[in-house]
Formats: structure tokens, C-alpha cells, sequence
């Protein structure tokens, strides 16, 4: 983008995180090593033309310093590198979210997860999780519209689908490497395998003769 139009603007290159399980298989793991490499490449552009990134806020990351680094490595180990050294140069990692409002969500997720049984109680807790996502969104938002000073550069590593509204003065850079979409077809292929795999039998005891 041409420099000049963004002088003395708020700037946030939005960067989507990808979870994957800690035993992705060893396809994934490649994809997911040349999503970040594409993701540092992009974002280096982008410093060249616009200013370094000065701040760093991620997705459900509550404390900021130290602490919050290894809290980012447990969050994002795929990304970590990339990210610690962009705070170890000229970003300050900034504590994104409320913790209080993170472990709500975790907690409503794991409800959700064990398979309820009463339809009453699992419409409560569907409502519950959505309730705690929009307000972590709205935090978010504050968040950074707090911390990100005029002409300053700020990076925000949350998923895809997320729904955080940024100030109107806020000039977002969505970062889309084209590995991106190599991931998500990985992902959606390995999804769509397991759930057409078929259910293991059950093995019974044999009965004993008289």
C-alpha cells in the first residue's frame, strides 16, 4: 500500500490463527509451518511500507510481559517464534483479553462439549458461550482502541471467524498468505474423513456354556 495515505494513522494487521491439536499429523504440521513463514514474509512487507509493528495482541491472551509470553507459547506454539521475535524487537506484547471472561467461555465450551442431555440446559449453555464470545469481542475492541496510539502499527492474531468491530479511524490489513486456504482444505478434509469413517463395532463377551 502507498505509505504516504496512512501517515499518522492507527494501523492493525489482522492475521487469523488456525488451532490444531499438538499431534497433527505430519501433513498438517508442514502446511502449518509454511502458513506461518508465508505469515512472517507477509507481515515484513507490510513493516516496510507502513512501520513496524509496536504492539501485539492475540486472542484469549490475558496477561502481557513475560507471563504472557508463555502463555503464547501454550496458545500459539506454530506461531511462537514468529511472535516472539517481533516483541523481542520492536512490539510490546499487550495483554488482549479478560481473563474472568475467558475462563467463562472455557468453562460454557466444556459444558457444551461433554454431550448434555437435557435440551433445556444445553440451550442455556449454547446461550451462555454466545453471550461471553460477543462480550470478549467487545473487550477486544476496547482493548486495542486503548492501547493503539495515533501513527503506531499493531498486529492482532485471532481466528477467522471472529467478530471483534475495530474504531472507525483504524485502518485494518487483513493478512491472507495463499497457505491460508491450503490449511483450511486440510482441515476440512480431515473432518470430513473422520466423520464418514465407520463407527468401530463393539466387541462383546462370549457367553459362557453350561
Amino acid at each position: 500500500p502507498d505509505a504516504e495515505q496512512y501517515q499518522g494513522k492507527r494501523k492493525l494487521f489482522l492475521v487469523p490463527t488456525l488451532a490444531l491439536s499438538p499431534d497433527v499429523p505430519e501433513q498438517g504440521r508442514r502446511l502449518l509451518e509454511t502458513y506461518w513463514s508465508e505469515v512472517r514474509d507477509h507481515v515484513n512487507n507490510l513493516e516496510r511500507s507502513l512501520g513496524a509493528v509496536s504492539r501485539v495482541y492475540h486472542e484469549t491472551l490475558f496477561s502481557d510481559g513475560e507471563e504472557g509470553m508463555k502463555l503464547l507459547e501454550a496458545l500459539n506454539p506454530a506461531g511462537y517464534s514468529f511472535i516472539q521475535a517481533m516483541c523481542s524487537s520492536t512490539a510490546q506484547l499487550e495483554a488482549t483479553e479478560d481473563r474472568a471472561l475467558v475462563e467463562e467461555s472455557s468453562d460454557w465450551q466444556r459444558c457444551v462439549s461433554i454431550g448434555l442431555i437435557s435440551e433445556k440446559v444445553l440451550t442455556q449453555a449454547l446461550e451462555g458461550y454466545r453471550e461471553v464470545t460477543q462480550s470478549r469481542f467487545e473487550y477486544i475492541g476496547a482493548r486495542i482502541d486503548e492501547t493503539l496510539k495515533e501513527d503506531e502499527t499493531g498486529a492482532l492474531f485471532v481466528r477467522e471467524d471472529h467478530r471483534v468491530q475495530f474504531a472507525s479511524d483504524i485502518q485494518v490489513f487483513y493478512v491472507a498468505p495463499r497457505a491460508l486456504e491450503a490449511v483450511k482444505r486440510w482441515i476440512d478434509d480431515q473432518m470430513r474423513a473422520a466423520s464418514q469413517a465407520p463407527a468401530t463395532p463393539e466387541t462383546s463377551e462370549p457367553e459362557a456354556s453350561e
